[in-house]
């Protein structure tokens, strides 16, 4: 091998090793486990070893092989050996444990049945199976009545980890069997005290426990025949059968072990259970194998991928003679830093105590670690901005500063803050661009061009890469009524100047561009027809023009996507890709597109996990708040006992996480969080904060920076509207008026009211308020039923008309069993019930029409209009009470009255707007002040829940006010210098 191996590279490099590096070098043979924490060098010592390997031994490089985590690690380790070894580096097996088994399978496709002639699982294919899984009767434990789909996601992820940690269904099986053995141990009745016959808890929980663990198992094997049957596999499958490719194919297993005779895993603490059994597997041809593993328990932020903290403890007592070497010297942080982080995972656990070193700075000598309090979250990022630039200033390159924070959203708002201020950012992360306004234009395109859906056809019309203005769009959706919809307009070349639209010309070259890509769809593939929507439409041109790097990610990213949904999996049709879209969004799958690199010196910014492994000079760690660090509350939906290992605990890993990031800086980390953010919401600083050592934290007056901040520079800027046609607006209010609804919309937001009520935008009502409108139909027929017969219509009766009802309603078949199924068990209670509760007279959906008067002469009087669900007269035929019908969840008074933080009073405020109506209507017999909300639902959980209110002169007045002021402001034009917020408006993004 002499004459490959460039030994002086390596007695240069071996010489600048430390002692216990040095050891971890020169030990090859046996197993042994080398601890090393942040900036220890395990890199370094990793590709040292095989170089130290091939220069003492007879080995050969095909005989030693390197597993690691990713592809830039693999990279990184290859080219350091270069330097060692010369071309012998790329003999040497290193990669990742998945590229590995990708090379097995390959070269041993007959041990793979169930991966060698099928494809990769996409995430789709997968809910696609496991939807069709809960759509039986027999996970009826795993399908709640009000989320039947809640499980999916979840399921997801379950059975992900249990092939992460090797568990196949028999295995599952068997633990569960472990459960039902240990049940039998726990007493199932207190036997004295005050619960004396009850049920224990702990009993309960444990039935509860297994009970649902079965209906998992039973859905993880019908699982995997899914998957069989489609000849599809997971990529934790890759895995998983080279487990059982190694344990059943001793040929195979016999050829590997001798060909590795030498065995080196990096990251160690984030191996799971099945990359766990292929080194076990591969290393026990010998009583003592020469293993190598080097990792940092206190760096094993990846729990998610199935990373054990038993690893370690694991090693040592399966690997008799394990020899330990801990790497305690630091060659990238100060001593106040990696002190700082070493008080922030101390633990007192004897096990994990000896993993848990601490480490001394060997090479940087001054180092600070401050911590800051800001009042807002704007005044934090001010002060993020304003010292990154100082840092610059003084002469710190920008690639050697680092934002790093914990979530790719908290990315993308600070570079571009970074960006606004001058300062070149590069954000490393991937971010979903599911939601990102690009995607959801072209999305509507696409829903515009299938031709059903008049709210996309709407929401395309507002794009300005049309060149048709604001007052256009608004005289052209104003115009709409019973007689004429959206599309009907628009194509319609006289109507459109009679209606006095300017841009005539542009919206017919719009009709056109969506009239021939509906054309195209016949005879062209989905991501053909889009490449001509997006250049024909001017929308690609439009986004380049005005934001060239992230337009373009967006726009590159989508049109793959669709071609390979094309490609792979045959969609032949926009809908079929709307469809899987749609599917994406209703499961949170996020389709993630990686940030574009612009420039080479840059400051970084990336989430804590991308951290990991990279180092900087300075390291800001702003946004360290409790709802973001340490004090959310994850769900645990199933508890699957694993035999081993230490209990999982969400406070360690985040501990852990935070480590790494305190660990990345060199010379200094800036600490901090703020009291409120950007909602104006209050925050509390992360509870890991106060595990910290305080004598370590610099604290930093944040006086300077809050005096120095200008209310110009609120989280929210103000938004121009330039092109809204306000006039117009207040003509179409003065024919209009208000509604009960529309009044709650303009005072929740004027541009939710200006979209909704003025423009009507068309929209697709979602299945909860299809349901609410067939109950309603049904409860009208029951009581003009009563009222004509003095009886309740018939079971029968009701559920025919059910039935006609959700016929007329645009649902799935899928939808209209389970609104069906719904409608007959809040309806038929409902009715049941009110034998007793309606009077001898009462008057269904009465439409009502008054006119408000204002004082003022633009608009003398204002319409007021309401549709009452139904009345209740008194026997001389004076009106007793008006009853709102409400699906869905009972509500409190405190939340009908508006008395809760997340309630606005909208309930309240419709009885109120339904007092006014009766109060101006000129009919005696009609003047009552009572309303009722009855919650239909409540009536299936055993009895009608009702909630009355007596309207006083005082809120009716009160009310009165509200709507003479919301019309004085409509008609100054006042209402469109309000911030449009998306928390209460859904159009937020066409402005």
């Amino acid at each position: 091998m002499s004459e490959t191996l460039t030994s002086p590279a390596f007695e240069t490099a071996y010489q600048q090793l430390n002692k216990e590096q040095k050891l971890a070098v020169d030990t090859i043979d046996g197993p042994v486990m080398v601890i090393a924490g942040p900036g220890t060098g395990k890199t370094q010592i990793l590709t040292l070893r095989i170089a130290n390997i091939l220069l003492q031994t007879d080995v050969q490089p095909g005989n030693i092989l390197a597993l690691t985590f990713t592809e830039s690690g693999a990279k990184a380790m290859r080219e350091r050996l270069l330097r060692y070894v010369g071309s012998a580096a790329y003999r040497v097996e290193i990669a990742t444990f998945h590229s590995f088994c990708q090379k097995l399978i390959a070269k041993y496709p007959d041990a793979y049945p169930h991966v060698v002639g099928g494809q990769p699982a996409t995430d789709i294919d997968r809910i696609s199976i496991l939807e069709a899984i809960l759509e039986d009767k027999t996970v009826a434990t795993l399908r709640p009545g009000g989320n039947p789909e809640y499980y999916v996601k979840p399921l997801m992820g379950m059975v992900s980890d249990l092939k992460r940690e090797n568990i196949a269904p028999d295995d599952l099986a068997e633990l569960i069997a472990g459960q039902e053995r240990t049940l039998l141990e726990i007493e199932q009745f207190h036997e004295k005290g005050a619960h004396k016959g009850k049920e224990r808890g702990e009993y309960k929980d444990a039935t509860k426990s297994i009970e649902k663990n079965q209906a998992l198992l039973h859905v993880y094997r019908l699982y995997e025949s899914g998957l069989r049957a489609a000849k599809l596999y997971d990529f934790d499958d890759m895995i998983m059968q080279t487990v059982a490719a190694l344990q059943g194919d001793q040929d195979m297993l016999r050829d590997l072990q001798e060909q590795y005779q030498y065995l080196l895993a990096d990251e160690h603490q984030d191996v799971n259970g099945a990359q766990n059994r292929i080194l076990e597997l591969l290393a026990d041809y010998h009583d003592q194998p020469n293993v190598f593993v080097v990792g940092d328990e206190k760096q094993a932020i990846f729990r998610f991928q199935g990373a054990s903290l038993q690893n370690f403890l694991y090693f040592e007592s399966h690997f008799k003679g394990t020899k330990v070497i801990s790497l305690t010297e630091n060659y990238r942080s100060g001593q106040v830093i990696l002190d700082a982080g070493h008080s922030l995972i101390e633990t007192d656990d004897q096990d994990l105590a000896k993993l848990r070193i601490a480490l001394n700075a060997a090479l940087v000598g001054q180092s600070v670690v401050t911590s800051r309090s800001f009042s807002h979250q704007a005044i934090e990022d001010s002060w993020l901005v304003t010292e990154v630039q100082m840092q610059i200033e003084a002469g710190v390159p920008p690639e050697e500063i680092a934002v790093i924070v914990r979530s790719n959203r908290e990315v993308e708002d600070i570079s571009r803050q970074l960006r606004q201020a001058g300062i070149a950012a590069q954000a490393s992360a991937e971010s979903d661009i599911l939601y990102h306004p690009v995607t959801l234009t072209v999305e509507q395109l696409m829903r515009a061009v299938v031709g059903t859906d008049q709210g996309a056809l709407f929401t395309v019309l507002q794009g300005a890469y049309w060149g048709i203005s604001v007052s256009d769009t608004t005289r052209i959706c104003a115009a709409q009524n019973y007689a004429q919809n959206l599309l009907g307009i628009i194509h319609d070349t006289e109507t459109l100047k009679d209606i006095g639209v300017v841009a005539v010309d542009a919206v017919t070259n719009m009709c056109t561009v969506l009239d021939q890509a509906r054309a195209r769809m016949s005879v062209e593939a989905p991501h053909e027809v889009l490449a001509y929507l997006l250049q024909h439409s001017g929308y690609q041109d439009y986004v380049l023009q005005h934001d060239p790097y992230d337009g373009a990610r967006v726009i590159r990213r989508l049109y793959d996507e669709i071609e390979e949904l094309v490609r792979r999996d045959k969609l032949s049709s926009l809908p079929a890709v709307l469809a899987v879209l749609a599917q994406r969004r209703s499961y949170g799958l996020p389709l993630s597109a990686p940030f574009i690199g612009v420039e080479q010196h840059a400051v970084q910014v990336m989430t804590a996990h991308k951290s990991k492994g990279l180092e900087f000079q300075v390291v800001f760690a702003p946004h360290l708040t409790d709802n973001a660090w340490g004090g959310k509350v994850k769900r645990e939906l199933f508890k699957i006992p694993r035999g081993t290992g230490l209990p999982a605990d969400a406070a360690d890993d985040e501990k852990r996480l935070l480590y790494v990031l305190m660990t990345r800086a060199k010379q200094a980390l800036y600490i901090s969080a703020s009291e409120l953010n950007a909602d104006g919401r209050p925050l509390t600083p992360s509870r890991l904060l106060a595990e910290i050592d305080s004598d370590l934290l610099d604290e930093v007056s944040t006086d300077d920076a809050e005096q120095a901040f200008s209310p110009l520079d609120q989280v929210q800027p103000r938004i121009e509207h330039a092109g809204v046609d306000t006039p117009l607006v207040a003509e179409l209010f003065a024919q209009r008026g208000f509604s009960a609804t529309s009044l709650n919309n303009y005072l929740r937001s004027p541009w939710e009211f200006y979209f909704k009520n003025i423009l009507r935008v068309p929209a697709v009502q979602p299945p909860h308020m299809l349901f609410g409108t067939a109950v309603h139909a049904v409860l009208q027929r029951a009581t003009a039923h009563h009222t004509k017969s003095g009886e309740l219509p018939s079971d029968a009766q009701l559920m025919q008309w059910l039935e006609h009802s959700l016929e007329r309603l645009p649902l799935t078949t899928a939808e209209y069993t389970r609104q069906h199924a719904k409608g007959l068990e809040v309806i038929l209670p409902y009715v049941t019930q009110l034998q007793t509760m309606l009077p001898v007279k009462t008057e269904e959906e009465f439409t009502i029409s008054v006119e408000l008067p204002t004082g003022d002469a633009r608009l003398p009087t204002i319409p007021l209009k309401g549709n009452l669900d139904r009345l209740d007269f008194d026997e001389a035929g004076n009106l007793q009470q008006v009853v709102d019908y409400k699906t869905g969840k009972a509500k409190s008074r405190n939340v009908i009255e508006g008395n809760t933080a997340s309630s606005d009073g909208a309930y309240k405020r419709q009885l109120t707007f339904y007092a006014l109506l009766l109060k101006l209507y000129d009919d005696e017999r009609y003047q009552c002040r009572t309303g009722v909300l009855s919650f239909v639902e409540s009536a299936a959980a055993g009895g009608i829940k009702e909630e009355t209110f007596v309207i006083t002169d005082a809120e009716v007045d009160a009310l009165q006010t509200e709507i003479l002021a919301a019309a004085t402001d409509i008609l100054d034009g006042k209402w469109a210098t309000h911030l449009c917020d998306p928390k209460e408006c859904d159009y937020c993004h066409l402005l």
